[in-house]
């Protein structure tokens, strides 16, 4: 889908001053953001801002049936076009194709019952950039290639990891042919994604997907989110925990400006739950208050009794 403009305006305005091609390190070549400096909380108020917009929380709220959700990874990094012999068995160049649940719970989904969500929102034109995302739609039950457990994949159930494609798919050839034939199919049916500036594309963790080559000499710049339900099990943070950064400031302002939904996707406590006393808010408003949290929504919501 098409995020609103005023959702990724500001986003896009520090990110086409501040992470252009001649901004950023060209030989970066993995996933994510050199020395993850861009992972949330990044301490820049357009991109933390961003990641806690209401509009993605109402969708991931929908999408996972439930109000009460968790951010576990929100993450900004560019992705820079190479030529195909710039790259090694871990480049992420062109990617193997993979599922995402494998370093993100550290149990296995269960695809009628869903607990996370993902999401890439695209800062760039895929038509001068390339680099769509690749996806493999489930063909009903009896797909062959969404058959538990999912495991025929590098990384897991003992194979070794390697990322690019070409040494993925080397390995399977030598060593599992049946694993080898399936993942085969997987290339001839995926479907790329097409994006231009806010474009966001929500996804499965269990859905077979990949990324592909970037043109050369050009940049793409994404955000990688995710979420899962508050009550879901074996789920873990891509991210470092969200208040390492406090004590200058910059979080502590995050908190204050936040909506209570928006502090919610943190851990922080709705309005109502239970864990709120007089003196639990009381103590919570005297580190906050300074940087303009209000307490009025928790004490008018205060459980009775407390």
């Amino acid at each position: 889908m098409q995020l609103p403009e005023e959702v990724t305006r500001a986003a896009l305005d520090w990110l086409n001053e501040n992470l252009t091609p001649d901004q950023i390190d060209a030989s970066h070549l993995d996933f994510g953001s050199p020395d993850r400096q861009f992972e949330f909380p990044t301490l820049i108020r357009p991109l933390d801002d961003l990641v806690l917009n209401e509009h993605l929380i109402t969708a991931v709220q929908q999408l996972l049936g439930t109000d009460d959700i968790r951010l576990m990874q929100a993450d900004l990094w560019p992705k820079v076009g190479v030529e195909s012999e710039q790259h090694d068995a871990q480049a992420n160049t062109d990617q193997r194709m993979h599922m995402d649940y494998g370093n993100n719970t550290l149990l296995h989904p269960d695809w009628y019952q869903p607990e996370a969500v993902a999401a890439i929102i695209y800062y760039d034109d895929g038509t001068i950039t390339a680099g769509g995302t690749a996806y493999v739609p489930r063909q009903g039950e009896s797909d062959p290639a969404y058959q538990p457990p999912f495991i025929h994949m590098p990384g897991l159930a003992g194979k070794p990891f390697f990322n690019d494609r070409t040494t993925v798919e080397q390995w399977f050839r030598d060593h599992d042919p049946v694993a080898y034939e399936l993942r085969q199919t997987l290339y001839t049916r995926e479907q790329q994604v097409t994006f231009q500036p806010g474009t966001i594309l929500f996804y499965r963790h269990d859905i077979w997907h990949r990324g592909t080559p970037v043109t050369p000499g050009k940049l793409r710049r994404v955000h990688n989110l995710g979420w899962r339900r508050a009550d879901a099990r074996g789920w873990t943070n891509w991210n470092e925990g969200w208040a390492r950064q406090s004590y200058n400031g910059e979080v502590e302002s995050l908190i204050g400006r936040s909506t209570p939904r928006q502090r919610c996707l943190l851990d922080f406590p709705l309005p109502g739950d239970r864990w709120w006393t007089p003196a639990r808010l009381q103590q919570v408003a005297a580190r906050y208050e300074p940087f303009g949290f209000d307490p009025a929504p928790y004490l008018k919501s205060m459980p009775t009794g407390q």
